[in-house]
């Protein structure tokens, strides 16, 4: 019996394959869109994980609560100075603290330019960031305490800028100033809140409060990065700084702090459920395509109904039994769509690994995407074809006879 219906729905199938095709179309949409927006959480979830792991749960960053005039560029606040930075040194536990100054500007070689973000910070910064450097060397305390015009450069400003030379040693122009190359960092990729690190520049914290921050007297800083020893809680640590801020910034017990401290485990957590919502939220725009579909598949099977009303009725004439009828319709309705959940499965898998290869990123393959593709493939599929095969059950075989 399965095997005469599904003979008989492939015969239908094929017999109108234009109609067949439009009516998988919203079906394979559908599939396809939800199973790339599964395949987009999934890596970026991935990125989130990966990116926490390079920075570790040991990085603290100290930001000022209440922003105040900013600099020309990325504006540091008077309420967190690098005399801070240098000050918290002193509390237990901390194994390294980087204040850093941050800037934009245009990075000129020759006749190739690129948009840079300048770091001014310490020799403390490459450990509390968890770069390496990939060629020259990096910036040391005769650089940081002089504030010298040396640079070490991120890998895509090496490629933009020196794509045929060695760029150790020049001199690169950066916001018309010249600079010297000391070194160039590893492929960083883009950070957990998707900034390009590869196109950073780090300088001497002097160099650019001196050339790119017309507040230099203020001695304010964007924000301090603390690398903490994994040994100690975290808990504890934050009360360590907040006390020691507070004491040097002479608050009152009464008063709120005028720095924030921010907890990079908590705010990878973060980015990761806002990322899920707007997965989630993608996933049911994408989901619309699937109700087109299903009315898609609703209307062509209420016309094969139609269309073979006096085929019903000789079915029925001959002794057809009524569950019979319907589950002709049913498995017809259920084999479309599932058809299409295939198609859309196979597109969605091909265009995300497309889009993973062509923004250079690792696209996860799991067994969810395709477990979910064959269900709402289904439930689609028998959702839309109750209606139609539930009339093509009840229609009468002398009405169905007499039909022209």
């Amino acid at each position: 019996m399965i095997k005469s219906i599904f003979y008989e729905a492939c015969l239908s199938m094929t017999g109108n394959k234009l109609r067949s095709f439009l009516t998988t179309l919203g079906i394979i949409i559908g599939v396809c869109a939800v199973v790339m927006m599964v395949a987009a959480g999934q890596t970026v979830q991935n990125i989130i994980q990966e990116r926490f792991v390079e920075m570790g749960s040991n990085l603290l960053i100290i930001r000022s609560e209440r922003p105040k005039a900013t600099v020309k560029t990325s504006g540091p606040t008077t309420s967190i100075t690098a005399d801070d930075a240098f000050a918290l040194r002193s509390v237990r536990g901390l194994d390294a603290v980087a204040p850093i100054l941050s800037a934009n500007a245009q990075a000129i070689n020759g006749a190739n330019n690129w948009s840079v973000s300048i770091i001014g910070s310490t020799t403390e910064y490459l450990e509390t960031a968890n770069w390496k450097i990939a060629r020259g060397r990096a910036l040391d305390e005769e650089d940081i305490r002089r504030g010298t015009t040396n640079v070490v450069i991120g890998n895509e400003v090496m490629t933009e800028l020196f794509p045929y030379e060695d760029p150790i040693g020049k001199t690169v122009r950066i916001g018309n100033q010249p600079f010297n190359i000391v070194g160039v960092f590893k492929e960083k990729g883009s950070s957990t809140g998707g900034a390009n690190q590869d196109s950073s520049v780090m300088m001497a914290l002097l160099t650019v409060q001196r050339r790119f921050n017309r507040y230099a007297k203020l001695n304010a800083v964007n924000h301090i990065a603390v690398k903490f020893s994994e040994s100690e809680d975290l808990n504890i640590v934050e009360q360590r700084i907040t006390r020691f801020l507070r004491g040097r910034h002479k608050i009152k017990d009464e008063d709120a702090d005028d720095f924030r401290i921010f907890n990079i485990a908590e705010f990878v957590e973060n980015i990761r459920l806002v990322g899920m919502v707007l997965s989630i939220l993608l996933m049911a725009i994408a989901s619309i395509s699937l109700v087109v579909g299903a009315i898609g598949i609703v209307n062509m099977m209420l016309v094969s109904v139609t269309e073979r009303t006096r085929e019903i009725g000789i079915r029925k004439a001959l002794g057809a039994p009524n569950n019979w009828i319907m589950m002709q319709f049913l498995f017809e309705a259920v084999l479309i769509s599932m058809i299409g959940g295939v198609i859309g499965l196979l597109l969605g898998i091909g265009l995300s690994q497309a889009g993973g290869y062509f923004y250079k990123v690792s696209v996860p393959f799991s067994l969810w995407p395709v477990v979910l593709s064959f269900t709402v493939a289904f439930f689609v599929g028998v959702v839309s074809g109750v209606f139609p095969a539930y009339k093509a059950m009840k229609l009468d075989p002398i009405e169905a006879l007499r039909y022209q």
